[in-house]
């Protein structure tokens, strides 16, 4: 039997055990993830829902995908990668800075022409006829610019005479587009659908006309691994998150 003192020391220690257990959790340093700028929406969605479910906080870093790689060569302190392609995933694999067995496409996009004030969903054959510039992302740095790039080379004779206007990345080209210093370009669905842009303003481009948007995460390998980084990718592969996906404007597995 223990004495009533043994009883008060005992649930003295479970006191301060729960409570050293909390200050850990409430303390716990956030989960950084990379994230392509046009998935920004939908990872600060899907983010809040994550936090929500596990209590784990979450800090995004948004920017060209081709930006965000040279960040995490340079020793950028990343937990995980989320790319709009699928070529610098695996180039962060075969550096062995990213973990192999954590690669997988999340998602695919989809590319649509968005010309601000268009009465009905534009023709891009008639659009590059009539406009004298069209905006599209970097196609270097840009897996959305380069989709638009092959796209435009289907239509090589309208484009020659056009001004190309190249954004750092597709949020940037939104943005220009978004303002008028542009009157058309190419943008992500997930994106008109974000801002709710009217649907006669814009018409979405057959995946046939250029390579697959596919979307690749990795975790990035580091002596400082968040040990949460896995749970984040588990759940982003997940049901409920392709659901939320699909409304997005993405397309999730097929």
């Amino acid at each position: 039997m223990f004495t009533p003192w043994v009883r008060r020391i005992a649930l003295l220690l479970l006191s301060l055990n729960i409570l050293t257990s909390h200050a850990e959790v409430s303390q716990e340093r956030p989960l950084i993830i990379a994230v392509a700028a046009n998935f920004a929406d939908a990872a600060a969605q899907i983010s809040a829902r994550f936090t929500e479910n596990t209590g784990v906080p979450v800090r995004l870093v948004m920017g060209s995908t081709g930006l965000l790689y040279a960040q995490i060569t340079q020793g950028a302190p990343i937990d995980l990668l989320l790319a709009a392609d699928t070529d610098r995933p695996r180039a962060l694999m075969t550096k062995n800075i990213a973990t192999d067995l954590s690669y997988a496409v999340y998602a695919r996009g989809r590319l649509v022409l968005w010309v601000p004030g268009a009465t009905h969903p534009p023709e891009l054959a008639d659009f590059m006829t009539e406009s004298a510039s069209i905006a599209l992302a970097n196609p270097a740095l840009a897996p959305y610019g380069r989709a638009a790039s092959q796209v435009m080379a289907r239509f090589s004779k309208q484009a020659s005479s056009m001004r190309i206007v190249r954004g750092q990345n597709i949020s940037t080209t939104y943005t220009q587009v978004a303002t008028g210093s542009v009157p058309g370009g190419f943008v992500a669905l997930s994106q008109v659908l974000a801002q709710g842009v009217p649907p006669s303003e814009y018409r979405v481009i057959p995946e046939a006309w250029h390579e697959p948007i596919e979307q690749a995460l990795v975790l990035i390998n580091h002596q400082d691994m968040h040990p949460h980084g896995q749970n984040f990718r588990h759940f982003l592969l997940s049901e409920q998150a392709s659901v939320m996906l699909n409304a997005l404007g993405y397309v999730v597995g097929g």
